[in-house]
Protein backbone atom coordinates (compact mmCIF):
# COMPACT_ATOMS: atom_id res chain seq x y z
CA UNK A 1 0.00 0.00 0.00
CA UNK A 2 1.12 3.91 -0.47
CA UNK A 3 1.33 4.95 2.73
CA UNK A 4 1.79 8.60 0.97
CA UNK A 5 -1.45 8.54 -0.88
CA UNK A 6 -2.93 7.68 3.01
CA UNK A 7 -1.13 10.57 4.29
CA UNK A 8 -2.57 13.64 1.34
CA UNK A 9 -4.93 15.85 2.12
CA UNK A 10 -7.51 14.15 -1.14
CA UNK A 11 -7.30 11.59 -3.11
CA UNK A 12 -4.50 11.31 -6.09
CA UNK A 13 -6.52 12.68 -8.83
CA UNK A 14 -4.90 13.18 -12.76
CA UNK A 15 -6.27 15.56 -14.86
CA UNK A 16 -4.52 16.28 -18.02
CA UNK A 17 -3.54 19.97 -17.65
CA UNK A 18 -1.71 22.65 -20.61
CA UNK A 19 1.74 23.24 -19.67
CA UNK A 20 2.69 25.38 -17.00
CA UNK A 21 5.70 27.41 -16.81
CA UNK A 22 8.28 25.57 -14.46
CA UNK A 23 7.89 26.85 -10.66
CA UNK A 24 10.14 27.06 -7.93
CA UNK A 25 10.71 23.56 -6.08
CA UNK A 26 8.85 23.31 -2.69
CA UNK A 27 10.26 20.34 -1.59
CA UNK A 28 12.22 22.32 1.11
CA UNK A 29 8.74 23.69 2.10
CA UNK A 30 8.09 22.96 6.32
CA UNK A 31 4.57 20.63 4.89
CA UNK A 32 6.64 18.07 2.71
CA UNK A 33 9.61 17.95 5.52
CA UNK A 34 6.67 16.55 7.97
CA UNK A 35 5.38 14.32 5.49
CA UNK A 36 8.78 12.76 5.04
CA UNK A 37 9.75 12.59 8.37
CA UNK A 38 6.02 10.44 8.40
CA UNK A 39 6.81 8.58 6.13
CA UNK A 40 10.76 7.51 7.41
CA UNK A 41 9.20 6.60 11.14
CA UNK A 42 6.27 4.11 9.27
CA UNK A 43 8.61 2.20 7.20
CA UNK A 44 10.45 2.35 10.39
CA UNK A 45 7.91 0.83 12.51
CA UNK A 46 6.29 -1.48 9.66
CA UNK A 47 10.38 -2.79 10.04
CA UNK A 48 10.74 -3.60 13.31
CA UNK A 49 7.35 -4.68 13.64
CA UNK A 50 8.43 -7.45 11.24
CA UNK A 51 11.08 -8.27 12.44
CA UNK A 52 9.97 -8.76 15.94
CA UNK A 53 6.84 -11.35 14.60
CA UNK A 54 9.62 -13.25 12.84
CA UNK A 55 11.42 -13.88 15.99
CA UNK A 56 9.08 -13.99 18.63
CA UNK A 57 5.62 -14.99 16.63
CA UNK A 58 3.01 -12.61 15.90
CA UNK A 59 2.10 -10.24 18.58
CA UNK A 60 -1.60 -10.92 20.84
CA UNK A 61 -3.40 -7.95 20.71
CA UNK A 62 -6.75 -6.71 22.48
CA UNK A 63 -7.43 -3.64 19.80
CA UNK A 64 -7.37 -3.03 15.89
CA UNK A 65 -7.66 0.14 13.65
CA UNK A 66 -10.68 2.35 14.78
CA UNK A 67 -9.95 1.26 18.60
CA UNK A 68 -12.46 -1.68 18.51
CA UNK A 69 -11.91 -4.43 20.17
CA UNK A 70 -10.03 -7.48 18.47
CA UNK A 71 -12.27 -9.98 16.17
CA UNK A 72 -10.76 -12.81 16.97
CA UNK A 73 -11.70 -11.96 21.19
CA UNK A 74 -15.08 -13.12 22.22
CA UNK A 75 -17.02 -9.22 22.18
CA UNK A 76 -20.81 -8.30 23.56
CA UNK A 77 -22.60 -7.57 20.32
CA UNK A 78 -24.69 -8.76 17.28
CA UNK A 79 -22.38 -11.78 16.74
CA UNK A 80 -23.02 -13.60 19.97
CA UNK A 81 -26.84 -12.53 20.07
CA UNK A 82 -27.11 -15.49 17.45
CA UNK A 83 -25.02 -18.40 19.12
CA UNK A 84 -24.86 -17.20 22.47
CA UNK A 85 -23.73 -20.90 24.06
CA UNK A 86 -20.44 -19.95 22.80
CA UNK A 87 -19.27 -17.85 25.67
CA UNK A 88 -19.24 -19.90 28.65
CA UNK A 89 -17.30 -18.05 31.55
CA UNK A 90 -15.91 -19.89 34.84
CA UNK A 91 -16.85 -18.08 38.18
CA UNK A 92 -14.40 -18.35 41.30
CA UNK A 93 -16.01 -18.37 44.32
CA UNK A 94 -12.18 -18.15 46.07
CA UNK A 95 -12.89 -14.33 47.39
CA UNK A 96 -16.77 -14.39 48.43
CA UNK A 97 -16.45 -17.99 50.46
CA UNK A 98 -12.83 -16.73 51.92
CA UNK A 99 -13.40 -17.41 55.97
CA UNK A 100 -16.96 -18.67 54.46
CA UNK A 101 -18.11 -22.55 55.30
CA UNK A 102 -18.02 -24.12 51.88
CA UNK A 103 -21.75 -25.13 50.93
CA UNK A 104 -21.87 -29.34 51.30
CA UNK A 105 -23.62 -31.03 48.14
CA UNK A 106 -26.27 -32.84 50.06
CA UNK A 107 -26.69 -35.64 47.68
CA UNK A 108 -22.56 -36.57 48.27
CA UNK A 109 -21.91 -35.07 51.52
CA UNK A 110 -19.01 -33.25 50.13
CA UNK A 111 -17.51 -29.57 50.00
CA UNK A 112 -18.54 -28.08 46.22
CA UNK A 113 -16.40 -27.13 43.92
CA UNK A 114 -15.45 -23.30 43.93
CA UNK A 115 -15.64 -23.31 40.15
CA UNK A 116 -18.75 -22.30 38.43
CA UNK A 117 -18.92 -22.86 34.88
CA UNK A 118 -21.89 -20.70 33.46
CA UNK A 119 -23.97 -21.70 30.18
CA UNK A 120 -25.40 -18.78 28.63
CA UNK A 121 -28.80 -19.17 27.10
CA UNK A 122 -29.41 -15.69 25.84
CA UNK A 123 -27.97 -12.08 25.11
CA UNK A 124 -29.90 -9.07 24.93
CA UNK A 125 -28.18 -6.69 22.47
CA UNK A 126 -29.99 -2.93 22.56
CA UNK A 127 -27.04 -1.86 20.41
CA UNK A 128 -26.29 1.02 23.05
CA UNK A 129 -24.11 -0.89 25.52
CA UNK A 130 -20.39 -0.91 25.95
CA UNK A 131 -18.11 -2.74 23.91
CA UNK A 132 -16.79 -5.72 25.91
CA UNK A 133 -14.37 -8.18 26.03
CA UNK A 134 -16.34 -11.43 26.77
CA UNK A 135 -13.54 -13.21 29.15
CA UNK A 136 -13.17 -17.24 30.28
CA UNK A 137 -12.87 -16.66 33.99
CA UNK A 138 -13.68 -14.31 36.06
CA UNK A 139 -13.81 -13.77 40.24
CA UNK A 140 -17.24 -13.09 42.17
CA UNK A 141 -16.79 -10.04 43.51
CA UNK A 142 -19.51 -9.89 45.79
CA UNK A 143 -23.52 -10.32 46.98
CA UNK A 144 -25.72 -7.47 47.32
CA UNK A 145 -28.78 -7.99 49.23
CA UNK A 146 -32.53 -7.70 47.75
CA UNK A 147 -32.72 -4.45 47.98
CA UNK A 148 -30.61 -3.93 44.85
CA UNK A 149 -33.99 -5.01 42.87
CA UNK A 150 -35.69 -1.41 43.86
CA UNK A 151 -32.61 0.30 42.21
CA UNK A 152 -32.81 -2.12 38.81
CA UNK A 153 -36.37 -1.26 38.88
CA UNK A 154 -35.92 2.60 39.85
CA UNK A 155 -33.55 2.72 36.49
CA UNK A 156 -35.73 0.73 34.71
CA UNK A 157 -32.79 -1.74 33.98
CA UNK A 158 -33.78 -4.67 31.62
CA UNK A 159 -31.11 -8.06 31.82
CA UNK A 160 -28.99 -8.33 29.02
CA UNK A 161 -28.16 -12.33 29.65
CA UNK A 162 -29.86 -14.99 30.19
CA UNK A 163 -27.84 -18.39 32.14
CA UNK A 164 -28.36 -21.52 32.31
CA UNK A 165 -28.81 -21.82 36.85
CA UNK A 166 -25.89 -23.73 37.58
CA UNK A 167 -26.15 -26.66 39.58
CA UNK A 168 -24.54 -25.15 42.57
CA UNK A 169 -25.26 -24.97 46.26
CA UNK A 170 -23.78 -21.12 46.46
CA UNK A 171 -26.53 -20.12 43.73
CA UNK A 172 -29.21 -22.31 45.15
CA UNK A 173 -28.33 -20.09 48.36
CA UNK A 174 -28.37 -16.76 46.26
CA UNK A 175 -31.49 -17.54 45.18
CA UNK A 176 -33.30 -19.20 47.87
CA UNK A 177 -32.28 -15.58 50.07
CA UNK A 178 -33.40 -13.54 46.85
CA UNK A 179 -29.58 -12.07 46.47
CA UNK A 180 -27.67 -11.27 43.62
CA UNK A 181 -23.42 -12.22 43.02
CA UNK A 182 -21.92 -10.03 40.62
CA UNK A 183 -18.74 -9.90 38.28
CA UNK A 184 -16.95 -6.92 36.99
CA UNK A 185 -16.75 -6.26 33.28
CA UNK A 186 -14.03 -3.61 31.51
CA UNK A 187 -15.54 -1.82 28.57
CA UNK A 188 -13.00 -0.95 25.90
CA UNK A 189 -13.24 3.17 26.98
CA UNK A 190 -12.17 1.50 30.60
CA UNK A 191 -15.23 1.86 32.41
CA UNK A 192 -15.98 -0.80 35.30
CA UNK A 193 -19.22 -2.22 34.62
CA UNK A 194 -21.18 -5.03 37.22
CA UNK A 195 -22.66 -7.91 35.84
CA UNK A 196 -25.72 -9.04 38.05
CA UNK A 197 -26.80 -12.07 38.23
CA UNK A 198 -30.08 -12.81 39.60
CA UNK A 199 -31.94 -15.96 40.34
CA UNK A 200 -35.74 -16.97 39.02
CA UNK A 201 -38.15 -19.82 39.40
CA UNK A 202 -37.79 -21.57 36.31
CA UNK A 203 -33.78 -22.31 37.21
CA UNK A 204 -32.51 -19.25 35.02
CA UNK A 205 -30.22 -16.96 35.97
CA UNK A 206 -30.66 -13.34 34.60
CA UNK A 207 -27.31 -10.85 34.18
CA UNK A 208 -27.70 -7.36 35.10
CA UNK A 209 -25.10 -4.88 33.29
CA UNK A 210 -25.07 -1.81 36.05
CA UNK A 211 -22.31 0.43 37.51
CA UNK A 212 -21.40 0.76 40.93
CA UNK A 213 -21.69 4.06 40.84
CA UNK A 214 -24.72 4.51 39.28
CA UNK A 215 -26.16 1.91 42.44
CA UNK A 216 -25.05 4.32 44.93
CA UNK A 217 -26.61 7.70 43.30
CA UNK A 218 -29.96 5.37 42.93
CA UNK A 219 -30.11 4.56 46.72
CA UNK A 220 -29.22 7.87 47.91
CA UNK A 221 -31.94 9.14 46.01
CA UNK A 222 -33.99 6.45 47.72
CA UNK A 223 -33.07 7.70 50.83
CA UNK A 224 -33.22 11.36 50.31
CA UNK A 225 -36.99 11.02 48.86
CA UNK A 226 -37.50 9.75 52.54
CA UNK A 227 -34.93 12.39 54.70
CA UNK A 228 -35.64 15.07 52.83
CA UNK A 229 -39.32 14.71 53.29
CA UNK A 230 -38.89 14.85 57.40
CA UNK A 231 -39.85 11.19 57.81
CA UNK A 232 -37.88 8.07 58.32
CA UNK A 233 -37.94 4.60 57.30
CA UNK A 234 -40.07 2.43 60.03
CA UNK A 235 -40.74 -1.39 59.80
CA UNK A 236 -43.85 -2.88 60.76
CA UNK A 237 -44.10 -6.45 61.82
CA UNK A 238 -47.98 -8.03 61.62
CA UNK A 239 -48.48 -11.28 63.64
CA UNK A 240 -48.39 -10.42 67.41
CA UNK A 241 -47.49 -7.00 67.12
CA UNK A 242 -50.39 -5.28 64.69
CA UNK A 243 -52.72 -8.81 64.53
CA UNK A 244 -52.53 -11.77 65.92
CA UNK A 245 -54.57 -14.46 63.74
CA UNK A 246 -58.07 -16.59 64.51
CA UNK A 247 -57.55 -20.28 64.71
CA UNK A 248 -57.56 -23.08 67.06
CA UNK A 249 -53.03 -23.41 66.56
CA UNK A 250 -50.38 -22.58 69.14
CA UNK A 251 -50.77 -20.21 71.58
CA UNK A 252 -50.16 -17.77 69.16
CA UNK A 253 -53.64 -17.40 67.77
CA UNK A 254 -56.12 -16.12 69.29
CA UNK A 255 -58.68 -19.45 69.97
CA UNK A 256 -61.70 -19.45 67.55
CA UNK A 257 -63.59 -19.94 71.30
CA UNK A 258 -62.38 -16.44 72.81
CA UNK A 259 -63.06 -14.32 69.17
CA UNK A 260 -66.56 -13.16 70.94
CA UNK A 261 -64.81 -11.37 73.46
CA UNK A 262 -62.81 -9.07 71.09
CA UNK A 263 -65.77 -7.55 69.63
CA UNK A 264 -65.32 -5.30 66.58
CA UNK A 265 -61.61 -5.77 67.04
CA UNK A 266 -62.07 -9.12 64.77
CA UNK A 267 -62.14 -8.54 61.27
CA UNK A 268 -62.32 -10.73 57.91
CA UNK A 269 -59.33 -10.98 55.67
CA UNK A 270 -60.45 -11.74 51.88
CA UNK A 271 -59.18 -15.40 51.92
CA UNK A 272 -61.82 -16.19 54.68
CA UNK A 273 -59.62 -16.02 57.31
CA UNK A 274 -59.84 -13.37 60.86
CA UNK A 275 -57.72 -11.71 62.69
CA UNK A 276 -57.43 -9.56 65.36
CA UNK A 277 -56.35 -6.16 65.48
CA UNK A 278 -54.54 -4.65 68.63
CA UNK A 279 -55.80 -1.75 70.23
CA UNK A 280 -56.01 1.61 68.48
CA UNK A 281 -53.48 0.27 65.29
CA UNK A 282 -55.97 2.57 63.28
CA UNK A 283 -54.77 5.58 65.54
CA UNK A 284 -51.50 4.57 65.45
CA UNK A 285 -50.62 4.62 61.93
CA UNK A 286 -52.64 8.15 61.77
CA UNK A 287 -50.12 9.67 63.89
CA UNK A 288 -46.97 7.57 62.83
CA UNK A 289 -47.34 7.95 58.80
CA UNK A 290 -46.63 11.78 59.16
CA UNK A 291 -43.71 11.13 60.74
CA UNK A 292 -42.65 8.02 59.15
CA UNK A 293 -42.43 6.01 56.04
CA UNK A 294 -44.03 3.20 57.31
CA UNK A 295 -43.39 -0.36 55.49
CA UNK A 296 -44.68 -4.38 56.52
CA UNK A 297 -42.19 -7.45 56.82
CA UNK A 298 -43.95 -10.68 57.83
CA UNK A 299 -43.22 -14.19 57.74
CA UNK A 300 -46.58 -15.07 56.05
CA UNK A 301 -46.78 -15.14 53.08
CA UNK A 302 -47.42 -12.59 50.30
CA UNK A 303 -51.20 -12.85 49.96
CA UNK A 304 -51.76 -12.90 53.98
CA UNK A 305 -49.57 -9.55 54.43
CA UNK A 306 -51.73 -7.92 51.61
CA UNK A 307 -54.89 -9.05 53.02
CA UNK A 308 -53.94 -7.44 56.58
CA UNK A 309 -52.59 -4.27 55.17
CA UNK A 310 -56.10 -3.97 53.13
CA UNK A 311 -57.84 -4.10 56.67
CA UNK A 312 -55.48 -2.04 58.36
CA UNK A 313 -55.06 0.78 55.61
CA UNK A 314 -57.62 0.13 53.15
CA UNK A 315 -56.72 2.94 51.17
CA UNK A 316 -53.07 2.85 51.13
CA UNK A 317 -52.90 6.69 52.34
CA UNK A 318 -51.05 5.65 56.05
CA UNK A 319 -48.81 2.13 54.92
CA UNK A 320 -46.87 3.52 51.60
CA UNK A 321 -43.89 1.80 51.59
CA UNK A 322 -42.90 -1.82 51.02
CA UNK A 323 -45.47 -4.67 51.73
CA UNK A 324 -42.72 -7.88 52.37
CA UNK A 325 -43.38 -11.26 52.85
CA UNK A 326 -39.65 -13.33 54.18
CA UNK A 327 -41.70 -16.23 53.68
CA UNK A 328 -39.43 -17.55 50.55
CA UNK A 329 -36.12 -16.52 53.05
CA UNK A 330 -37.86 -18.36 55.98
CA UNK A 331 -38.65 -21.73 54.04
CA UNK A 332 -35.79 -21.79 51.78
CA UNK A 333 -33.40 -21.50 54.87
CA UNK A 334 -35.34 -24.37 56.85
CA UNK A 335 -34.16 -26.75 54.02
CA UNK A 336 -30.55 -25.11 53.49
CA UNK A 337 -27.06 -26.17 54.60
CA UNK A 338 -27.17 -22.98 57.40
CA UNK A 339 -30.84 -23.84 59.36
CA UNK A 340 -29.49 -21.05 61.85
CA UNK A 341 -29.97 -17.45 59.90
CA UNK A 342 -32.46 -15.16 60.21
CA UNK A 343 -34.99 -14.96 57.33
CA UNK A 344 -35.77 -10.93 57.88
CA UNK A 345 -33.24 -8.40 56.70
CA UNK A 346 -33.58 -4.28 56.09
CA UNK A 347 -31.29 -4.56 53.52
CA UNK A 348 -33.90 -6.55 51.68
CA UNK A 349 -36.22 -3.78 51.88
CA UNK A 350 -33.72 -0.64 51.70
CA UNK A 351 -30.96 0.10 49.22
CA UNK A 352 -29.51 1.78 51.97
CA UNK A 353 -26.59 -0.69 52.03
CA UNK A 354 -25.10 0.92 48.81
CA UNK A 355 -24.25 3.96 50.59
CA UNK A 356 -20.73 4.86 51.24
CA UNK A 357 -19.72 4.19 54.96
CA UNK A 358 -20.33 6.96 57.11
CA UNK A 359 -22.21 8.72 55.10
CA UNK A 360 -26.31 10.51 55.77
CA UNK A 361 -28.47 7.15 55.23
CA UNK A 362 -25.66 4.27 55.33
CA UNK A 363 -26.08 0.88 55.94
CA UNK A 364 -29.09 0.43 58.45
CA UNK A 365 -28.82 3.73 60.95
CA UNK A 366 -32.08 5.28 59.65
CA UNK A 367 -35.15 2.56 59.22
CA UNK A 368 -36.59 1.48 63.13
CA UNK A 369 -38.48 -1.70 63.39
CA UNK A 370 -41.45 -2.57 65.88
CA UNK A 371 -41.44 -6.24 66.37
CA UNK A 372 -42.12 -8.87 69.19
CA UNK A 373 -39.31 -10.68 68.53
CA UNK A 374 -35.26 -10.02 67.74
CA UNK A 375 -34.17 -13.73 66.08
CA UNK A 376 -35.39 -13.15 63.02
CA UNK A 377 -33.37 -10.34 62.31
CA UNK A 378 -29.54 -10.17 61.92
CA UNK A 379 -27.45 -9.24 64.75
CA UNK A 380 -26.47 -6.28 63.74
CA UNK A 381 -29.86 -5.03 63.02
CA UNK A 382 -31.37 -5.87 66.97
CA UNK A 383 -30.27 -2.40 67.94
CA UNK A 384 -33.05 -0.76 65.11
CA UNK A 385 -35.96 -2.71 67.05
CA UNK A 386 -38.28 -1.65 69.05
CA UNK A 387 -39.46 -4.68 70.95
CA UNK A 388 -43.60 -5.07 71.98
CA UNK A 389 -44.76 -7.55 73.91
CA UNK A 390 -48.64 -8.66 74.86
CA UNK A 391 -50.58 -6.39 77.57
CA UNK A 392 -49.47 -8.16 81.17
CA UNK A 393 -52.36 -8.53 83.58
CA UNK A 394 -54.68 -8.61 80.75
CA UNK A 395 -56.38 -11.77 79.11
CA UNK A 396 -57.47 -10.40 76.14
CA UNK A 397 -54.42 -10.38 73.46
CA UNK A 398 -53.08 -6.72 72.58
CA UNK A 399 -50.08 -4.83 72.30
CA UNK A 400 -50.24 -1.31 74.13
CA UNK A 401 -48.72 1.55 71.04
CA UNK A 402 -49.96 4.05 73.04
CA UNK A 403 -47.93 5.37 75.28
CA UNK A 404 -44.64 4.31 75.03
CA UNK A 405 -44.51 3.11 71.33
CA UNK A 406 -45.44 6.55 69.99
CA UNK A 407 -43.71 8.92 72.47
CA UNK A 408 -40.22 7.01 71.94
CA UNK A 409 -40.66 7.30 67.87
CA UNK A 410 -41.71 10.57 68.37
CA UNK A 411 -38.51 11.81 70.47
CA UNK A 412 -36.55 9.76 68.01
CA UNK A 413 -37.62 11.62 65.18
CA UNK A 414 -37.93 15.04 66.56
CA UNK A 415 -34.20 14.55 67.97
CA UNK A 416 -32.88 13.04 64.41
CA UNK A 417 -33.92 16.09 62.65
CA UNK A 418 -32.66 18.70 65.55
CA UNK A 419 -29.44 16.75 64.58
CA UNK A 420 -29.46 16.68 60.84
CA UNK A 421 -30.14 20.63 60.68
CA UNK A 422 -27.17 20.77 62.53
CA UNK A 423 -24.89 18.41 60.95
CA UNK A 424 -26.08 20.48 57.44
CA UNK A 425 -25.33 23.98 58.68
CA UNK A 426 -21.92 22.84 59.82
CA UNK A 427 -20.94 20.76 56.67
CA UNK A 428 -22.19 23.64 54.12
CA UNK A 429 -20.26 26.32 56.32
CA UNK A 430 -17.04 23.97 56.18
CA UNK A 431 -17.56 24.06 52.55
CA UNK A 432 -18.20 27.64 51.93
CA UNK A 433 -14.85 28.01 54.15
CA UNK A 434 -12.64 25.46 51.85
CA UNK A 435 -12.58 23.52 55.10
CA UNK A 436 -12.98 19.52 55.48
CA UNK A 437 -16.12 18.56 57.35
CA UNK A 438 -15.35 14.56 59.06
CA UNK A 439 -18.64 15.15 61.68
CA UNK A 440 -20.57 11.38 60.94
CA UNK A 441 -24.26 12.35 59.85
CA UNK A 442 -27.01 11.51 62.57
CA UNK A 443 -27.94 8.52 62.89
CA UNK A 444 -31.62 7.28 63.98
CA UNK A 445 -30.51 3.86 65.80
CA UNK A 446 -27.84 5.83 67.77
CA UNK A 447 -30.60 8.23 69.05
CA UNK A 448 -32.45 5.18 69.77
CA UNK A 449 -29.80 3.59 72.06
CA UNK A 450 -28.82 7.22 73.88
CA UNK A 451 -32.90 7.14 74.64
CA UNK A 452 -32.60 3.77 76.09
CA UNK A 453 -29.58 4.62 78.62
CA UNK A 454 -31.01 7.88 79.52
CA UNK A 455 -34.41 6.00 80.86
CA UNK A 456 -32.05 3.26 82.89
CA UNK A 457 -29.78 6.34 84.42
CA UNK A 458 -33.03 7.85 85.28
CA UNK A 459 -34.26 4.55 85.91
CA UNK A 460 -31.28 3.60 88.70
CA UNK A 461 -31.22 7.33 90.14
CA UNK A 462 -34.71 7.42 91.03
CA UNK A 463 -35.74 6.15 94.38
CA UNK A 464 -37.52 2.83 94.57
CA UNK A 465 -40.64 2.51 95.60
Amino acid sequence: MDLSTMLNDDPVKVIPTKPKPQQPSTLDSPRIKERKAILQLTSTLQYLIAKDSKNNGPALTTQTKGNSLSPSKLCLGPSIVHKPSQWRPTLSLESVLKNQPVPVDRRTGRPCSKQVQLTTHEVVYRGTEPSFLLEEHYEIQGVDPRGIFFIFAQLQMGHSFVFLNPDHPWFDDIYGLRKTAYITLKSEAGDIYELHFKGARDKYLFGYLCKREDIIQAARSAMEAIVFNRKLPLVLDLDDTLVRLVGDGNDRYVPESDAHLYGNRVVPLSDGRRVVITERVHEFLDWAHNFFDISVCSLGDQNYVDNVVNVLDPQRTRIRGILYSARVEHDYIKRSYDTDRPPKNLMTLYPFYALDRHTLGWGSTLPLIIDDETRMWPNDQHDNIIVVRNQGNNNLWTVCLFPHVQEALGHIHQEFFRQLDTWMARMKESEQNGLVFSRPPPSAVGIYKTMLRSLFRDKIASRWT
